[in-house]
């Protein structure tokens, strides 16, 4: 009989062992896993997989990286699904749903999948969860008059809300760019994560916005001024964009986001706190 639970600390190395046997085609190591299921924002005695196990034998997992976030209605948790795989030998018996249907259980947790396979579509949904958003807003340099940006916004001390400061202090060490822009109505912060995506350009993919009605504002300009160069584009996903809101050009993504909905607004679940920023995953 298979045993599906939530994977204790001590199983910690030997999840990581797995993962990093299985999924052949990653383009990161052994460091990489224990990173993901380190507990970065949960701590090491928090939940960070699940496991399923015939008499003892590891034969499939679904990590989980959990959070608490800070929102407009105080902390919420949140736990993106990454890196799921249940052996050959299992598959087609229910595994995957019943996995799906444990981490999906609790229901003061927000769980999120931004980067499934599109085979795992049709699990996800037949698990209750829900489309998140389908479309970016993208916009491309340009000689608008530009804003002062501040590459270190903790360096502005006081002026940067607790709540900005809090998710910059989360994610610090990590391949992101942090920015405040100095807009005529205030700061607008931003985590930016550069990818390339693309052999012409790199995408500045905005995972997180401090202040959605003033980028809505002042968009073109914001855009103009942290974007580096000719070859890259700025890029927000649909669900952070604000009445008015004018942009470049719309693009749909490969495959679309995921998460339960009612716990959350949709504007509030960003991309951090999340397998893309841990992993350097390329957001589709």
């Amino acid at each position: 009989m298979l045993d599906i639970a939530y994977a204790s600390p001590a199983e910690r190395e030997e999840v990581a062992q797995f993962m990093n046997a299985v999924f052949v085609r990653a383009k990161w190591g052994i460091d990489s896993w224990r990173k993901l299921l380190a507990g970065r924002w949960c701590g090491p005695e928090g939940r960070y997989a699940i496991t399923v196990r015939d008499d003892g034998k590891l034969i499939g997992v679904l990590g989980l990286v959990y959070a608490e976030r800070q929102t407009s209605n105080g902390p919420r948790t949140t736990a993106d699904m990454t890196s799921w795989y249940v052996l050959k030998e299992y598959r087609g018996q229910g595994v995957g749903k019943k996995m799906i249907a444990l981490a999906t259980l609790d229901p003061d947790v927000t769980v999120t999948n931004f980067s499934s396979a599109k085979a795992a579509v049709n699990v996800l949904e037949k698990a209750g969860l829900a489309e998140l958003d389908r479309e970016r807003l993208v916009w491309h340099p340009s000689n608008s008059a530009g804003f002062e940006v501040h590459e270190d916004p903790l360096a502005l001390g006081d002026r940067l809300p607790a709540k900005d400061r809090r998710i910059i202090g989360d994610h610090q060490g990590l391949r992101l760019r942090h920015l405040s822009v100095e807009t005529p109505d205030g700061l607008c912060t931003m985590v930016i994560y550069p990818q390339k995506k693309h052999d012409d350009y790199v995408t500045h993919e905005i995972m997180y916005l401090s202040d959605q009605p003033l980028f809505a504002e002042y968009a073109k300009r914001i855009a103009a001024s942290v974007l580096p160069s000719e070859a890259a584009i700025l890029s927000l996903d649909r669900r952070f964009a604000q009445s008015g809101i004018a942009c470049d050009d719309v693009r749909e993504f490969a495959t679309p986001r995921y998460c339960q909905h009612g716990l959350l607004d949709p504007s509030e679940i960003d991309m951090l706190y999340s397998e893309c920023v841990l992993l350097n995953i390329k957001i589709h």
